[in-house]
C-alpha cells in the first residue's frame, strides 16, 4: 500500500485523486451496476460468445508473446551492433502512429484490393482484378495479429531501450562475450532476464490492451462474430437501453477474463524462465550467429516497410476517389477532393488539438511537483507509478463505464472537461514513467550550490532544475499529446458522443465500412503525434546545441 507521508503531500494528492481515484470509483461503479444475474445470462446466451471471447484472448496473448520476443530480438541486434540510436529513429514513425491509424492503414494494405497485392498485380500475380480472399476480418483474426504486433513491439522496444539505464548490460555481455558466448545468446541469456523484471507493468499493460482493444479490432478484427470487445463496444452503442444492461454485465466478464488471463501468463512466464536458464545452463556457446541474425533482421525489416506502407497507404486512399485495382497509384486526386477532405477535418482537427493540448500542459503541470516532492525516494516513485498505471491494467470498458456514472452524478458528462479528465487518467502513468525519472537522474549538488549563495527554492527551480528537466519535458508533452489523439474509447464514453475527435470520428467510419473518410481522420491521427514529435526534438536539439556533454 501507498505509505501515508507519500499520499499525505498535496501534489501526490492531487495526482491520485485525478488519475487512481476515479478508475477505482469506476471499476466499483461498473461491478455494483453490472452485477445483474438476468443481464449475465444474455450475455453467455449470445450466438458465438465463446467463439468471441477465444479471438479476443487467442489474438490477444499470442501478439503479446510474438511481440516481446521480436522486441527482445531488436534491442539486442541494435545493442551489439552499436545502432540503438538508429533503432529508436526508425520505430518512431510507428511509435507516434496511434492503434486505429495503424489498423486502418494496414486494411488499405492488407485487403485483397490493397497496396501489396497491387505491387505484385498484374506482373507477379496475373491479377487483374482483387481476388476473392478472406485477409482482412478474417476469422481466425490473423491480420489483427499482424497489426498488434506491429505496433505493440514498438512500444515494447521503446520500454527496453528505458530499462537499459538500469541493467548493467555492458558488463553482462562483455562477460558472456570472455566465456565464448555469441552476442545474440549472451544477451537472451543474461540481459534479457535483467531487463523483463524491469518491464513487467508496461508488458501487463500491453497484454490487457491486446485482449481488450477496439481500435485496432475494428478495421481488422474479425466480423462473424467479432472480438468480444468490438461485441461490447456494440452493445454499448445500441439505441436500446435494454441492451446497456448486457453491455454491463459483459464488462465484469472481460475484467475476470483479464485477471484469468494475467494469472496464466504468469505461469507460463515461469516456465519460459524455467527452459531460459536451462538453455543459458546447457554450455552451448553458439557464437556462430549470422544466419539466424540476417534472418532476425529481415522479419523486422519486413514489419518495418509494412508499417510504412500503411501509412503511405492512408494518404493515397484520402486523397482520391477512384483507385481502381491493380493501379498502383490512384486515377486522379484533383483540388476539389483536397478541399473535401479539409472541410470534414478542421472542426475535427481543432476540437483534437485543444484537448491534447489541455492533456499535456495539465498533465506535465500535476506531475512535475509530485515529481519534484519523491525525488529522493525511489519507492515512492515506484508506489506512485503502480497506482498511475492501475488505469492501463484494467480493461477499458470495465472501469470507463463507472467513470462514466461518475461524471453523470457530477452533471459533466458530454462535456469537454469531462472528456479531459479521461484523457488525463491515461496520460499521467506515461508523464510519470518519463519525467519521475529524469527528475530523480539530476545530480542534487546543483541544487546545493545555487542554495549556498542563498538563492530562494522557487528560483533554483526555475533556473537550474527547469533546464535541465527541459529535453524531458518536451519529449513528455509529444507523448501526452500522441496518447490523447489516440485515445477512442475514453472519449466516446466520456463524451456522450457530444465530442468529435479524430479517433473517434475515423473509428465511426472504419465501422461503417467508409475508407475515405476513415483514412482523412487517420491522417489527423498520424501527423498530429508525428509533426508533435518532430518539433519536441527539434526543440531540444536548439535548446542544447550549445550544451554538449551537460547533463540533460
Amino acid at each position: 500500500m501507498m505509505s501515508k507521508t507519500i499520499i499525505a503531500r498535496p501534489a501526490v494528492l492531487l495526482l491520485f485523486c485525478v488519475s487512481a481515484l476515479p478508475a477505482l470509483a469506476g471499476l466499483t461503479a461498473a461491478f455494483w451496476v453490472g452485477l445483474d444475474p438476468a443481464a449475465m445470462s444474455r450475455v453467455v446466451a449470445t450466438p458465438g460468445i465463446g467463439l468471441s471471447i477465444a479471438s479476443s484472448f487467442w489474438t490477444g496473448s499470442v501478439a503479446t508473446v510474438l511481440a516481446l520476443l521480436l522486441a527482445h530480438l531488436a534491442v539486442a541486434l541494435a545493442v551489439s551492433g552499436n545502432w540503438q540510436r538508429r533503432l529508436n529513429a526508425l520505430i518512431l514513425p510507428l511509435l507516434a502512429m496511434p492503434h486505429l491509424a495503424i489498423g486502418i492503414g494496414l486494411a488499405l494494405v492488407l485487403a485483397p484490393s490493397g497496396v501489396l497485392l497491387r505491387l505484385l498485380s498484374p506482373w507477379a500475380t496475373g491479377f487483374e482484378l482483387p481476388p476473392d480472399w478472406l485477409i482482412v476480418n478474417d476469422p481466425a483474426g490473423l491480420s489483427l495479429l499482424a497489426g498488434l504486433v506491429l505496433k505493440e513491439t514498438c512500444f515494447l522496444v521503446m520500454a527496453l531501450g528505458a530499462a537499459l539505464g538500469q541493467v548493467p548490460a555492458a558488463r553482462l555481455q562483455t562477460l558472456s562475450a570472455t566465456m565464448g558466448y555469441g552476442p545474440l545468446k549472451s544477451w537472451l541469456a543474461t540481459v534479457a532476464p535483467a531487463l523483463q523484471q524491469q518491464i513487467r507493468l508496461p508488458l501487463a499493460a500491453v497484454f490487457v490492451f491486446g485482449i481488450s482493444n477496439v481500435e485496432m479490432a475494428i478495421p481488422l478484427g474479425p466480423d462473424l462474430p467479432p472480438t468480444f470487445s468490438v461485441l461490447l463496444w456494440r452493445w454499448f452503442t445500441d439505441p436500446d437501453p435494454a441492451i446497456h444492461a448486457q453491455a454491463y454485465a459483459g464488462t465484469l466478464l472481460l475484467f475476470v477474463g483479464g485477471i484469468a488471463a494475467i494469472l496464466a501468463a504468469n505461469f507460463i512466464g515461469g516456465l519460459a524462465r524455467k527452459l531460459l536458464r536451462a538453455s543459458a545452463e546447457s554450455g552451448a556457446r553458439r557464437n556462430t550467429e549470422w544466419p539466424v541474425r540476417r534472418l532476425i533482421a529481415a522479419v523486422l525489416a519486413s514489419g518495418f516497410i509494412l508499417g510504412l506502407l500503411s501509412i503511405v497507404a492512408i494518404g493515397l486512399r484520402a486523397f482520391s476517389r477512384q483507385w481502381r485495382f491493380p493501379a498502383l497509384l490512384p486515377d486522379h486526386s484533383s483540388s476539389d477532393i483536397w478541399t473535401d477532405v479539409a472541410a470534414l477535418s478542421a472542426s475535427v482537427a481543432t476540437t483534437t488539438l485543444a484537448l491534447a493540448a489541455a492533456t499535456a500542459l495539465l498533465g506535465v503541470a500535476l506531475v512535475l511537483p509530485a515529481a519534484e516532492r519523491c525525488k529522493q525516494s525511489a519507492d515512492a516513485r515506484r508506489q506512485i507509478g503502480a497506482w498511475l498505471f492501475l488505469p492501463l491494467l484494467l480493461p477499458q470498458m470495465t472501469f470507463l463505464f463507472g467513470v462514466q456514472v461518475l461524471l453523470i452524478r457530477m452533471r459533466i458528462d458530454g462535456t469537454f472537461i469531462a472528456v479531459l479528465w479521461s484523457h488525463l487518467i491515461f496520460a499521467l502513468p506515461y508523464l510519470w514513467g518519463l519525467l519521475a525519472p529524469a527528475r530523480a537522474a539530476i545530480d542534487p549538488r546543483f541544487d546545493q550550490v545555487a542554495a549556498t549563495l542563498g538563492v530562494s527554492p522557487a528560483k533554483r527551480w526555475l533556473t537550474v532544475t527547469a533546464p535541465l528537466l527541459a529535453r524531458s519535458t518536451l519529449l513528455a508533452l509529444a507523448l501526452a499529446v500522441s496518447v490523447s489523439v489516440a485515445l477512442y474509447l475514453p472519449t466516446l464514453f466520456a463524451g456522450a458522443g457530444r465530442i468529435a475527435t479524430a479517433a473517434s470520428e475515423a473509428a465511426a467510419a472504419a465501422g461503417s465500412g467508409n475508407l475515405r473518410l476513415a483514412a482523412a481522420h487517420a491522417i489527423l491521427l498520424a501527423v498530429i503525434p508525428l509533426c508533435i514529435f518532430a518539433i519536441a526534438y527539434a526543440t531540444g536539439s536548439l535548446l542544447f546545441r550549445h550544451r554538449r556533454g551537460v547533463p540533460r
